[in-house]
């Protein structure tokens, strides 16, 4: 989302468009000359309640295999840290009751979770806000 309105939500709107590809997906890749470097295996669990709109909560962690369909072999791309999502299909028609919907969850989860990125720890946050602030800090004061 771009605009003045952008600023003032506390929640990150993009496009979403889902494709689907056929089960030759692999060979049309190699024909169009890419070499596979890895596999990536997603595991988790999925929630979805409706709690002023229908949210979706993601907790998930990759796992890269190095051999196609080798999930004996997985290792995970970052240890001991789960992505979590939070999701909800908004319209033109009913935004502003996501947007309330979703920011109000965010809060309510944020002291809940102990936040991170890969090679930073931010401890567990009181709100979404300053969860948001301390990611995009790089530890030293500096807005990346």
């Amino acid at each position: 989302m771009r605009g003045a309105g952008a600023e003032q939500i506390s929640v990150l709107v993009r496009t979403v468009v889902e494709s689907k590809a056929s089960k030759n997906v692999l060979h049309y890749f190699y024909t169009l000359g890419y070499k596979l470097d890895h596999e990536l295996l997603k595991s988790g669990f999925a929630f979805r309640f409706h709690r002023g709109a229908q949210i979706t909560v993601t907790v998930t962690s990759a796992n890269k295999m190095s051999r196609l369909h080798a999930t004996d072999e997985a290792t995970p791309v970052t240890p001991a840290i789960q992505l979590v999502e939070i999701t909800a299909p908004a319209a033109a028609d009913n935004y502003n009751d996501v947007v309330s919907a979703v920011t109000a969850f965010c809060e309510y989860l944020a002291p809940l979770l102990h936040l991170s990125k890969p090679g930073h720890s931010t401890g567990i946050v009181p709100t979404a806000a300053a969860a948001a602030a301390s990611l995009m800090s790089s530890g030293g004061g500096k807005t990346l």
